[in-house]
C-alpha cells in the first residue's frame, strides 16, 4: 500500500477542500485562452487560413505557460483549475489538428494516431490525479515517479507536444510523424500498465466531504 505522505508535502501538495478557489489568476487566464485561441481557429477555419491556425497554436502555447506560471508563482493551484486546464488543452488541439487536417490530408494516419492518444489516453492518465489527494498531475511522482517522469516532467512535456508538433506541423513529414505518434501510444500503454500495479488510494484516505468553494481573487 501507498505509505502516509510527509506532513511538509501534505501542507504544500495535498487538497483542502475549504480553501478551494475557483476565480484565480491562473483560471482567468485559462478562461481566455480558452475563449481567444477558439475564436483564432474559427477564423482560420472561415478564412482558411493556415496562418491564423499556426497564430491560435503560438497563443494557445504561451498561455497555458503564463497560466501554470502563475498557479505556482500565486500559490493558487486548485484541482479545479488543474481540471480546467486539461479540458481547454483537449478542446484547443482538436481544433487547432481538425483545422490542419483539413488542409493536409496526407497526415490523416499521424493525425488520426496523435489524437487517440492525447485525447483518450492522455487524458485519463492526466485525470488520475484525482484518486489522490494531489493538486494536479504535475505531483504525481510523490505515486508513482516513473509514470510522472514519462508524462509530465518538463522533458516529457516537450517531448509528448513539441516533437510531435514539430512533425506534423512545420515538417509535414507522415512517416516520422507516425512513428512518433505510435511511440507517444506506447509511452502511453505503458504508463496505463505501471498505474494499474499501483495500490488503490481509498484506504488510505477518508471520503471526501463535501466542500464550500470560496469565490476569490488576488
Amino acid at each position: 500500500m501507498l505509505s502516509p505522505l510527509p506532513d511538509a508535502i501534505q501542507e504544500s501538495v495535498i487538497t483542502r477542500p475549504r480553501e478551494e478557489l475557483v476565480l484565480t489568476w491562473a483560471n482567468i487566464v485559462t478562461a481566455i485562452r480558452t475563449v481567444i485561441c477558439v475564436a483564432l481557429f474559427a477564423v482560420a477555419t472561415v478564412r482558411h487560413s493556415p496562418t491564423w491556425n499556426l497564430v491560435g497554436l503560438g497563443v494557445y502555447w504561451a498561455l497555458d505557460i503564463l497560466d501554470g506560471y502563475l498557479a505556482r508563482r500565486l500559490k493558487q493551484e486548485t484541482r479545479l483549475g488543474a481540471q480546467f486546464d486539461i479540458l481547454s488543452d483537449r478542446l484547443l488541439v482538436a481544433f487547432f489538428y481538425m483545422n490542419h487536417l483539413a488542409w493536409h490530408h496526407e497526415l490523416v494516419l499521424p493525425i488520426a494516431l496523435f489524437m487517440f492518444q492525447f485525447m483518450l489516453l492522455d487524458h485519463f492518465l492526466s485525470n488520475q490525479f484525482l484518486r489522490w489527494r494531489l493538486l494536479s498531475p504535475n505531483y504525481f511522482y510523490l505515486v508513482e515517479p516513473t509514470i510522472w517522469r514519462l508524462n509530465w516532467s518538463v522533458l516529457a512535456k516537450i517531448g509528448n507536444s513539441g516533437i510531435a508538433t514539430l512533425l506534423l506541423v512545420i515538417g509535414r513529414a507522415p512517416l516520422l510523424a507516425t512513428v512518433a505518434s505510435v511511440m507517444l501510444i506506447a509511452i502511453k500503454v505503458y504508463s496505463l500498465v505501471r498505474l494499474f500495479r499501483v495500490a488503490s488510494p481509498e484506504s488510505e484516505w477518508s471520503a471526501p466531504r463535501c466542500a464550500d468553494v470560496r469565490w476569490a481573487s488576488r
